[in-house]
Order: C-alpha cells, then structure tokens, then sequence
C-alpha cells in the first residue's frame, strides 16, 4: 500500500471513530434525562413542561404528560407501585400514583439526584393523597438528602392530618415543627413547596402549603452542608399510604 493509500485510509478509520463516540455519548445523555439515572446536571423538563416564580434555573419540570418519568426515578419493592395515572390529575390528563401498603417490602417512592456541592434546591408539586397510612405513621410530601441522610422532610401526620416538619439535627436526632393545625383534606389537591439550604447550624428553610408560607427561618441547625437527592414518598418498608403527584418542578438558585 503506498503512503497516500495509508493515510486515506487512517484519515477514515478516524472519522468512523469519532461518529462512533458521538452516537455513544448521545444515547448516554437521552439516557439520564429519560431515566434519571445520572446526576440532574442538565434540565429534565418533558413538554409540556408546568412553571412557577420561584428564582434559579430549572432541574426538573414534568406533568407527566410525556408518559414517561422525566428525570424522576422510580423505587419499589414487594406490593409497592409507582404508575403513571390518568384517573387523577391536577392539570392536564395524567399525573404519578405511589402506591404502598402494610405488606412486608413494600415500598413505592420516586426522587431525582444532584451533582456535588448543590448547596439550595426549591422543590414544588401538586400532591392528592387519597389513602391515608396507619396512625402514628406519615405520607409524604418532599424529603431532602444529604449523601444518604434525610436531612428535612414534610408530610401529612396520618393520626391527625396536620402538616410537619422534620430536620435532623447535626447530632442526629429529629427536630419536628407542626406547620397546619387542622387536618388536610384528603381526596383533594394540595400545591406543596419547599426551599432547603444546607449550611449546618446555619440552614435555610421555607415551606409553602396552598400558596401560603407556612415556615420561614434561615438559622436551622441542620445536619449536612449540601443535598444530593429529593425524595416523593418514603424510603420505608410498609409505609401505607396512596398518593398522586403532578405538576412537580425542582430548581437550583
């Protein structure tokens, strides 16, 4: 072969390589965004994609009308269900359903991850909890992680239905602040919102329920100095409860 064979024949050996790697990384990237299998470096937003007012940039936006989970990941286990649902929705046809009973393992819970160093996170969604769990137990709204440590978590208190809060405090024990007196209604549509900042003794953290701020304080002592994960539902085996969800948005001031 002489030298101008060669070198044609090099010269497309490295196109081909490099049109190979293109169409790897490419199917890697729809990969993350449609399984949120990746850290939400990049927005996950499935069209048509719901909006609020709250500052930053756009992590996750979906009203699960794509028929897919949009950077959300489902987890579960025994009789534990997470569905799309089209027989309950707050806004357009469809919305996610957790489903979890008593049974032993079961459990049902959908969350996104966040790259290293995330340090505030606003987490916004529409919740219809229409099954209530046992008495003494919760159903959850959002719960913030730091590494694998809940930090700080709202939910409906099945023995009552009252709004908590709980923060885990730098020594590890839970810290709880009753937000709504009266019971939630159940068989009803809920907008819940919450803004975290993790900075140990001196965290940020803001509840919003049906468009009225419920909690407010930037001096929450509070384990951890950023977050990694939001959670919908419980991470818990047999944490009874069904629940849909819609509308959900996470952003990053």
């Amino acid at each position: 072969m002489n030298k101008s064979n060669h070198a044609r024949k090099v010269s497309s050996m490295k196109r081909l390589k490099a049109l190979s790697t293109v169409g790897t990384l490419g199917l890697l990237v729809a990969g993350s965004l449609v399984f949120g299998s990746a850290p939400a470096a990049t927005a996950a937003t499935c069209a048509p994609a719901p909006t609020n007012t709250f500052p930053g940039t756009t992590l996750l936006a979906t009203g699960f009308e794509a028929g897919g989970w949009c950077g959300l990941t489902p987890t579960v286990s025994g009789t534990g269900t997470a569905t799309l649902s089209s027989s309950q929705h707050h806004a357009g046809s469809k919305s996610a359903k957790l489903h979890v009973t008593t049974d032993s393992g079961s459990l049902a819970n959908l969350s996104t991850t966040f790259a290293s160093g995330t340090k505030t996170l606003y987490a916004d969604g529409w919740f219809n909890i229409t099954v209530a769990g046992v008495s003494g137990n919760d159903v959850p709204y959002f719960r913030f992680f730091s590494g694998s440590t809940r930090i700080a978590d709202i939910y409906r208190y099945n023995s009552n239905g009252q709004l908590w809060l709980r923060v885990t405090a730098p020594n590890g024990t839970f810290v709880y602040t009753k937000l709504i007196a009266g019971s939630i209604t159940l068989n009803a549509w809920h907008r819940v919102a919450m803004r975290v900042t993790a900075n140990g003794s001196s965290s940020t953290i803001q509840v919003w329920f049906d468009n009225v701020r419920r909690y407010s304080s930037t001096s929450v002592s509070m384990l951890g100095s950023s977050l990694s994960k939001v959670q919908l539902g419980a991470e818990h085996n047999r944490q009874k409860g069904d629940e849909y969800i819609d509308d959900v948005i996470i952003k990053r001031p």
